[in-house]
């Protein structure tokens, strides 16, 4: 680029910054403006309160409310106006057609200035020209139609503290030297935004709207959470009716929620409700205590206890369900207050008129006819003859007694009592909602589950009931399974469950690993689908025998000194990790991953707590007596696969 061309780029980004700047200052007077009518406000709540009537206490403090919500909003706009002025953009297009050739700057914020995009969101229409096209003809999907021109130019930037640090000339090619250096670089305690290196296959992912159910499996390291969160942050952008409150991320633990967190505001989004599936239906429990997914799978491994056909589980749950509503029938006739109604009418209403209906809501029905048929008063009447059916059917109504009852319609000598394991909540859960009707949730509109490989077919059977107008994402990766209950061979076994014709897409590509890495993990698993895009580090993987585990605390010196900043030991099970950080913590500030990464610590962690992460350098760690079994190499690939830059392996 000549000098000319550079000056004028300098002098476009001056021009950006002088619009942000007037803007922050036009922010920070408003806000300013806000927090004194806030103020007077409070006051005058405090010294006139005693004098309001409820009405009027009450439209004062929903004012008072809303001016603070303006300050929030405000607040939020100055953030992403500093943020232009340190960082403005990292990309521009310039896009020909044939009315004229348009400048297209664009950067993770918008900049609009008297009609004028000096900088267009990467999630406009027009962006998408950026990431997925190289020079020549191109096109892209706008509100009016399909634009055609051709792409003339394409240009990357580095910005940083308001400076032009670089800048390419670039095609789409995923080997860039923007790319390469912003993989080469150190991970973080939380995860990044990839807005400056979105790909073709991740930006297909990100904007598509047309598909009801959209199945993503990608390999370890394809950017699969990145592409979720970040096709969040585009339908927040293009559904305007869309709010944080509509969207629900089911993630596999806590530690994976706090993770992410971070990516949303960096794009100017509130984070969006966020659970997994055992808070989900925890309330439906009557408070009953619940083992988590992670307390599962240690017991699961430690007992190796036999894998459950689930598919045959299911069918015989649906038999069960079949004679349970056909065995509670009534014997005698319904009398209440000198009352009766012949049992034979009551009958013919539960078993054959009611048949299409839970359970429990044909009794509900039932007591509702029961009411209009003796002529009184369904409001007053409806609890007491709703409990009189109860007993004349002689029903049980607790579901922890009606699954103990399950477990004996099919001879299993199990009885729950207390704690209901992971591995039997969904049983529990699918008995109640069949029995009781599904608690439709129509504010979700947008539901995304992580790590869908976890899930059982059941599990998504039930979100769907749960979520019926919602869309769905669904991402995952069969090599990464490690619920041993679940055996899938491809993510689109999912697609059965659902009634949208959902939409597959697979990535192959990872981002996350080096060369090295990547080689080594694809031998675990005898794969060939994973093919690394970050170039060789020069590291090649260590794999070592140990017998004293005083060794990792050199193997993590070693990695500091190769200026690995986060860097985790990966255990094969909790005792493993509660074995390590009692005997090494003296020595080295180890931090046991409860719910967040801590910055300058070695993190240390069991196997199945590290989905979803990423370090710089990653060491194995586990007993030599204890070495990963033929059914656990699944387990053991997700270890390894959470490396970038560096990776050891003790006693493989």
């Amino acid at each position: 680029m000549n000098n000319d061309m550079y000056t004028k780029e300098e002098k476009y980004l001056e021009k950006v910054k002088q619009i942000a700047t007037k803007h922050i200052e036009k922010t920070n007077i408003n806000i300013l403006k806000e927090k004194e009518k806030i103020f007077e406000f409070k006051k005058f709540i405090w010294t006139e309160s005693g004098s309001m009537n409820e009405l009027e206490y009450s439209d004062i403090l929903n004012e008072a409310n809303s001016r603070v919500h303006k300050t929030e909003n405000q607040v939020k706009k100055l953030l992403k106006y500093e943020k232009i002025c340190d960082s403005a953009y990292f990309g521009r297009i310039d896009f020909k057609t044939q009315e004229e050739t348009y400048n297209v700057y664009i950067g993770t914020y918008g900049l609009l200035e008297n009609n004028k995009n000096y900088i267009f969101d990467w999630r406009a229409p027009i962006s998408s020209l950026f990431y997925d096209n190289i020079i020549g003809k191109a096109e892209y999907e706008a509100p009016m139609g399909k634009i055609k021109g051709e792409i003339t130019l394409r240009r990357q930037y580095k910005i940083e503290e308001g400076r032009i640090k670089r800048i390419i000339e670039s095609d789409i090619n995923i080997d860039d030297d923007i790319l390469q250096e912003i993989l080469s670089s150190n991970s973080s305690e939380k995860m990044k935004n990839i807005v400056t290196t979105i790909q073709k296959e991740q930006n297909e992912v990100i904007r598509n709207t047309k598909d009801k159910c959209l199945i993503v499996q990608g390999v370890a390291g394809s950017g699969k959470t990145s592409v979720a969160l970040h096709r969040i942050a585009y339908l927040l952008y293009k559904e305007k009716e869309l709010n944080y409150n509509n969207i629900l991320i089911f993630s596999p633990n806590n530690i994976f929620s706090e993770y992410i967190s971070s990516v949303l505001p960096e794009l100017g989004e509130e984070n969006v409700l966020n659970t997994t599936f055992n808070e989900l239906v925890k309330k439906y429990l009557n408070n009953e205590k619940t083992e988590d997914f992670s307390s599962f799978l240690e017991r699961k491994y430690e007992s190796n206890t036999m894998v459950k056909n689930q598919d045959e589980l299911k069918s015989k749950l649906d038999e069960f369900i079949k004679y349970y509503s056909s065995n509670y029938i009534f014997t005698k006739d319904f009398i209440i207050n000198n009352m009766s109604i012949n049992r034979f009418e009551l009958n013919n209403l539960l078993i054959k008129k009611y048949e299409k209906l839970p359970y429990f809501e044909r009794i509900k029905n039932l007591t509702e006819y029961i009411c209009n048929r003796l002529n009184v008063s369904y409001k007053i009447n409806k609890n007491k003859i709703y409990k009189k059916i109860i007993n004349d059917l002689k029903i049980e109504t607790n579901p922890i007694s009606i699954y103990n009852m399950f477990l004996e319609y099919t001879n299993d000598e199990r009885k729950v009592i207390g704690r209901i394991n992971y591995d039997d909540l969904e049983y529990i859960i699918y008995l109640i909602f069949e029995l009781n009707g599904y608690p439709y949730n129509t504010k979700v509109r947008h539901v995304v589950v992580d790590e869908a490989q976890d899930y059982s077919k059941l599990q998504f059977s039930i979100l769907e009931k749960i979520f019926p107008y919602a869309y769905f994402t669904i991402l995952g990766d069969v090599n990464q399974s490690i619920n041993p209950d679940n055996n899938y061979s491809s993510l689109k076994e999912i697609a059965e469950i659902f009634k949208t014709n959902p939409k597959f897409v697979e990535l192959n590509k990872t981002y996350r690993s080096s060369e090295e890495i990547i080689n080594f993990t694809n031998q675990i698993l005898n794969i060939n689908n994973a093919s690394a895009v970050r170039k060789s580090n020069g590291f090649n993987v260590n794999v070592k025998n140990v017998k004293k585990i005083e060794e990792i605390t050199d193997d993590i010196n070693y990695l500091r000194k190769n200026k690995m900043k986060t860097i985790a030991v990966i255990t094969k099970n909790m005792k493993e990790t509660n074995k390590i950080y009692n005997k090494l913590n003296k020595n080295t500030q180890f931090s046991v991953i409860k719910n967040s990464i801590k910055k300058d610590h070695v993190s240390i962690l069991p196997s199945y707590a590290a989905k979803g992460l990423e370090f710089d350098a990653v060491i194995s760690y586990n007993d030599i007596d204890n070495k990963y079994s033929e059914n656990e190499k699944k387990l053991f690939y997700v270890v390894c696969t959470r490396a970038q830059h560096m990776l050891i392996v003790y006693n493989k």
